[in-house]
């Protein structure tokens, strides 16, 4: 009953959005003109549906289908600060589960006292500057699963505290990070053996020395943009690990590993730039990561690794843009994962080779490339994009074209699709029967 109230008074407020909004700008208007502050609301609307076979490939499924408002709100004070917030609320279904609820996706205040900026509350903090595939972008978390046609709706915000100070060229920044949000990780779609039983989720707790820290120091000189960043603190993306013990050592007093998901602490340093060679732009972006724990004797804990990535981007004359991108990962310290003759033995590495898929460290070194196409036809009202993903050591391919078309400047209709496809236990090859799929969306803007 509380559900169906809120629904009807949603409907209600919307009803009486033009006559509201109205009201608020003109008032908004008359206070900016006297105190100089500012107010402005905005968001959409918008249908999903999201389709594709089932675990048995002769029958088709509805993997997502929901209807989603936002609801954005933009207060400020020139030379004094700024305010921001998100708010989202959702029914439908996914994955055969209902889906529905309402929620903040973002909402910070921001100060300013010359050239330092302090931002506080739930925010999502995007660093590096490649195109999708971020090496130094450990600060807030991701959800993997997500269904929708656009790419950043992956992002989840968390509570932090981020101070800018603007010395030009020149930007320093540094993040607190008081409480670990995790990121969403597909176990949901990954298979356990019988001697294996996930238990849920062992997280750090709210405390001083369970917080993460982040610093940042970025270049912005005419043609070339650059930074150099440090990270120390709990990565967002968690692991498998054994419940309660730190090696997965049998034999296990309950029959059976009972694992959860754990994080871990990681040092990052990393590094990007971003610059141009005639009419071709020129990026690039590497990390290298080294655990706090040893992970010699904790499979759940990541070995030391280099990830990079370098690319180029070309807008060709028949309107075409194309970014194109190489990546490379090197683990350090690697061992082959062998297969235990003893059965007690399989648990353990079964979990490792679990970790290891996750972490995408399966090879010392593996090479990978991406690809990102577009084209503008009509006029400008369809736009034709296609991203693809081929990692060329593990042979997993990602295929998802997208088309837009703009139907008027504030409502659109998307349809696209998402394949995965690899070798057999390869990530891509558990995913595939839940992700891929074909998607259709309809979005009004106001």
């Amino acid at each position: 009953m509380a559900a169906r109230g809120i629904i009807w008074g949603m409907l209600l407020i919307f009803s009486f959005m033009p006559l509201w909004s109205q009201d608020l700008f003109e008032d908004a208007t008359r206070s900016g003109s006297q105190t100089g502050s500012s107010l402005d609301l905005g968001g959409y609307l918008r249908s999903a549906l999201f389709a594709g076979r089932a675990l048995n490939p002769e029958d088709g499924q509805i993997k997502s289908a929901y209807g989603e408002f936002s609801l954005k709100l933009k207060a400020g004070k020139p030379g004094f600060g700024r305010a921001f917030a998100e708010f989202r609320g959702r029914e439908g279904m996914e994955f055969d589960r209902p889906l529905k609820g309402f929620f903040l996706r973002e909402a910070y205040v921001e100060a300013y006292w010359g050239g330092l900026d302090i931002r506080v509350g739930h925010q999502i903090v995007v660093w590096g500057r490649a195109d999708g595939i971020n090496p130094t972008d450990n600060i807030t978390p991701k959800d993997m699963l997500a269904r929708s046609a656009d790419e950043d709706d992956r992002r989840l915000a968390n509570f932090l505290v981020r101070a800018t100070y603007n010395a030009l060229p020149l930007r320093f920044e540094g993040i607190w990070i008081p409480f670990y949000r995790p990121s969403r990780v597909p176990t949901e779609f990954i298979s356990f053996p019988a001697d294996i039983r996930f238990e849920g989720e062992a997280y750090p707790t709210a405390r001083f020395v369970h917080s993460t820290a982040a610093l940042r120091l970025n270049f912005e000189f005419s043609g070339f943009d650059g930074s150099l960043s440090y990270f120390n603190g709990h990565n967002p993306f968690p692991a498998l690990s054994a419940d309660g013990t730190e090696n997965a050592v049998p034999p296990f007093s309950t029959g059976f590993l009972p694992i959860v998901l754990r994080s871990y602490r990681m040092h990052a340093v990393g590094m990007d730039f971003s610059s141009t060679l005639g009419s071709w732009g020129l990026r690039g972006e590497a990390a290298y990561r080294s655990p706090h724990g040893d992970y010699s004797q904790d499979s759940s804990i990541i070995h030391p690794d280099l990830y990079g990535v370098v690319g180029v981007d070309h807008e060709f004359s028949a309107g075409v843009s194309v970014i194109l991108q190489y990546l490379v990962r090197r683990v350090w310290d690697f061992q082959e994962l062998a297969r235990p003759s003893r059965p007690d033995l399989l648990p353990a590495y079964q979990l490792a080779s679990k970790n290891r898929l996750l972490f995408s460290q399966q090879y010392e070194t593996s090479h990978a490339l991406s690809l990102r196409a577009a084209k503008m036809f009509w006029h400008d009202t369809l736009d034709l994009e296609l991203m693809g993903y081929l990692n060329l050591t593990s042979q997993e391919v990602l295929l998802k074209p997208k088309l837009t078309y703009s139907i008027t400047d504030a409502f659109s209709l998307i349809i696209g699709g998402e394949w995965y496809q690899g070798p057999e236990d390869s990530l891509f090859d558990l995913v595939d029967p839940y992700l891929s799929a074909v998607f259709g969306e309809l979005r009004l803007s106001f």
